[in-house]
């Protein structure tokens, strides 16, 4: 979680300081797709915010309200940036790019915005990797077999949210640089104004598939196949176990998660020897699964 956290902080620095010099330069040329950069690099900055105020609410322990502390606040707020402010800035953009077309040709020295979106692209692709690097870190320790299945699979929503961000930052970027390019070159506008549409429907694509991601996090996902084959082993080893009758597991955030088991013990424990076989479930449980913190053990006794 540490490093998810550092991931946010340096997108929010350089979507700051990028968004300021995109919209100056959108001043002196008026390509709009300056502008479409510059929403995005704002509403960015807006995510990271967003991200951070649900690690600090995700923090408060448990109480009598939220029993099972608030670590979905992390999931609320990534669903948040994801449907809000994504949405919001790949609107802004086709708007924008939309109302450009058919506009007459504007003479402007562009170089200001090949200077601008080349310290964008540093700045936009030292954040990718950084966010890369966490991925690639998560997918590494669940095993997950691609970074895809990471997308799909991760249970940290701050971590997805951050870097599909800084990519989709790093591909606008680009398309902006063609589209001030080609407009400069050909004296077309339909260029620029293509460059504002694309990066604001690549926006607006990518918030549906967080927001999609984000939603099944928030009404309660269970842990990877991984995870679960992991308790089950783990349970099973146990000697006093019988049988695992049932297990149900949910996310309560990215590093804690619910599980609930009702186990079958030999029938010639007495009640001292189960309460002890449960113990040892529970530490079994969490040396295979550390980030289980919330486990219940039903235990039902075999009817001679």
């Amino acid at each position: 979680m540490v490093s998810t956290r550092v991931v946010v902080l340096v997108s929010l620095v350089a979507s700051l300081v990028i968004a300021v010099a995109k919209f100056v330069a959108y001043l002196l040329t008026g390509n709009v797709s300056m502008l479409s950069q510059t929403y995005y690099s704002l509403s960015d900055a807006g995510n990271q915010v967003l991200l951070l105020l649900g690690f600090r609410l995700s923090e408060a322990g448990a109480s009598r309200k939220h029993p099972f502390g608030r670590g979905k606040e992390q999931y609320f707020f990534a669903f948040v940036v994801t449907v809000l402010l994504f949405g919001i800035a790949g609107f802004a953009s086709v708007r924008e790019g939309y109302g450009a077309l058919g506009s007459p040709f504007a003479e402007a020295d562009v170089r200001i915005n090949y200077v601008v979106l080349g310290v964008a692209l540093l700045f936009e692709s030292y954040a990718f990797y950084k966010s890369y690097g966490g991925m690639k870190r998560e997918s590494d320790v669940e095993g997950f077999g691609s970074l895809l299945e990471t997308f799909r699979r991760s249970k940290d929503a701050p971590l997805l949210t951050a870097a599909t961000e800084n990519f989709v930052a790093v591909i606008g970027v680009v398309v902006a640089i063609l589209g001030v390019y080609l407009t400069d070159r050909t004296g077309a506008v339909v260029y620029d104004a293509a460059a504002s549409i694309v990066i604001g429907l690549l926006l607006m694509f990518l918030a549906l598939a967080l927001a999609w991601e984000n939603r099944s996090l928030i009404v309660g996902e269970g842990v990877t196949r991984r995870e679960r084959a992991e308790i089950v082993d783990a349970i099973d080893a146990v000697d006093g176990v019988e049988e695992l009758l049932d297990l149900r597991t949910m996310h309560l955030g990215p590093e804690s998660v619910l599980v609930a088991c009702d186990i079958r013990f030999r029938s010639d424990l007495d009640t001292a020897g189960v309460e002890e076989t449960v113990d040892i479930v529970e530490d079994a449980i969490r040396a295979r699964v550390p980030e289980a913190d919330r486990i219940y053990v039903e235990a039902e006794s075999k009817i001679p």
